[in-house]
């Protein structure tokens, strides 16, 4: 979304994500039961911050962040000013690095709080459906990490159709090798939550630790895949 592409529908676009997310966090703000203690706070938010602003950099400006499972475990367990602040403060850190243009780091706030914010009500929503147990609240997180990978990649298709006439089928952010990268990432969201919320938030240093392993993984994979010039590369994120 380079300046000169932010076309009226795009703006448009950006304006209607911005209202929803405000009036998914009004409609939520009083219904919210969960508020996490300072500590996991603290925790979770500190552990989204670095991985956040360390993202693993593909071709065309396509940027991929191990921050999954902590936006779903924020989701699960955060009260709705929790959330706000935790999305604000994992892009705060990215921009810090990154340094992306100020509209596409607006939207990306928005966008993503958004697609939190329903994960969130899933989650809530699976456990109250299911049968207690970690079984449940494990189907509870995973329903959550793959409800915000869609959401937020739909969010995206459409702002890309939008401001830089990338369809979805071009765009390529629904092709299942895309799409697996995240589900992955994600996939590890389902013991974090629980055992969070079993044993305590000091859970989450152990079992993030496949992140760590998979950031280094996925930048060779990926710098290898630069040098093959015929693959189709996915579009900017």
């Amino acid at each position: 979304m380079r300046r000169d592409l932010l076309r009226t529908g795009a703006r448009v676009y950006l304006a209607a994500v911005l209202f929803s997310a405000a009036l998914t966090a009004i409609l939520l703000w009083s219904a919210s039961s969960s508020t996490a203690s300072l500590a996991q706070f603290l925790l979770i938010t500190g552990l989204g911050m670095v991985a956040h602003s360390f993202p693993v950099q593909a071709s065309r400006h396509q940027a991929y962040q191990a921050t999954l499972p902590f936006i779903v475990v924020a989701a699960a367990s955060f009260s709705i000013a929790q959330l706000i602040v935790f999305i604000l403060l994992i892009h705060a850190a990215e921009q810090a690095r990154v340094r992306r243009v100020w509209y596409i780091q607006v939207f990306n706030v928005g966008g993503y709080f958004l697609a939190a914010a329903v994960s969130g009500v899933i989650f809530h929503q699976a456990i109250r459906l299911l049968a207690p147990g970690l079984l449940s609240s494990t189907e509870a997180a995973l329903a959550a990490g793959c409800t915000f990978v869609l959401l937020n990649r739909a969010l995206l298709a459409g702002i890309l159709w939008l401001a830089r006439n990338l369809s979805p089928a071009r765009s390529g952010l629904f092709r299942p090798e895309l799409l697996a990268v995240d589900l992955i990432i994600t996939w590890i969201s389902a013991p974090m939550l629980v055992l969070t919320l079993v044993a305590g938030p000091w859970m989450t240093l152990i079992t993030a630790g496949p992140l760590f392993l998979f950031r280094p993984a996925l930048a060779f994979l990926l710098s290898d895949h630069e040098h093959q010039p015929e693959q189709l590369q996915a579009p900017a994120a």
